[in-house]
């Protein structure tokens, strides 16, 4: 199952993100009422890193799940597998993110295969539940569970775009590469370079971004 997990334990341990607005107050408030969050930007521009700030800043692990064509909805329930020559169930990400009241993050949600936007749908609203149809369960979200997706508006073609009944569902975060002073601050403190060398890198990436397409 594709997946990788980080348990973060506390504001210390948050990964270095330097906010652009008020997105870390609307997190923490749709966290806070167990709203699901949809993060929508270019790739690069700090979806992924935020979503690990805030889930070490809440103290939640956090579940990430890159998607891509050939993930279907078992691999984020999960399945049966043979153990030891048992058959055993095996947890998904998603699936273990309910029962311990963790985070999930849906990294590139539109490159799923579409059933997996039906098995959302029950968890982005009232009833917070999740059905596992093989094992005859029906999990209601542990407290703290938070979905969040996300994606790249600029990527999309009319075969890959998220419906508007689901995408209602969520609360959007807009994304964008920051202000070029921004940057050189965010670059300067992951690479421990100094602002003259990183100020220059950052006009060069600004040049490159304009040519997208070219």
């Amino acid at each position: 199952m594709e997946g990788s997990v980080s348990l973060a334990k506390g504001a210390a341990a948050a990964p270095f993100y330097l906010a652009q607005g008020d997105e870390l107050d609307v997190f923490e408030a749709a966290h806070k009422n167990g709203l699901p969050v949809l993060l929508k930007g270019p790739t690069g521009c700090g979806k992924t890193r935020f979503v690990a700030h805030m889930a070490a800043k809440l103290g939640r692990k956090l579940y990430t799940v890159a998607c891509h064509d050939d993930l279907a909805a078992a691999d984020l329930i999960g399945r049966y597998l043979l153990k030891g020559g048992e058959t055993v169930w095996v947890d998904g990400p998603l699936t273990r993110a309910v029962r311990e009241g963790a985070i999930c993050y849906l990294d590139e949600v539109v490159e799923a295969r579409k059933d997996v936007t039906v098995v959302l749908h029950p968890l982005t609203d009232d009833r917070r539940t999740l059905p596992i149809d093989r094992t005859g369960e029906e999990l209601v979200a542990a407290p703290g569970f938070m979905l969040v997706a996300s994606y790249n508006p600029g990527y999309q073609n009319i075969l890959k775009t998220l419906k508007p009944s689901t995408r209602q569902r969520f609360i959007s975060l807009e994304f964008d590469f920051p202000a070029p002073d921004l940057e050189t601050e965010v670059v300067a403190e992951e690479s421990g370079l100094d602002r003259d060398r990183v100020a220059a890198l950052v006009r060069l990436a600004g040049k490159l971004r304009a040519l997208k397409g070219q």
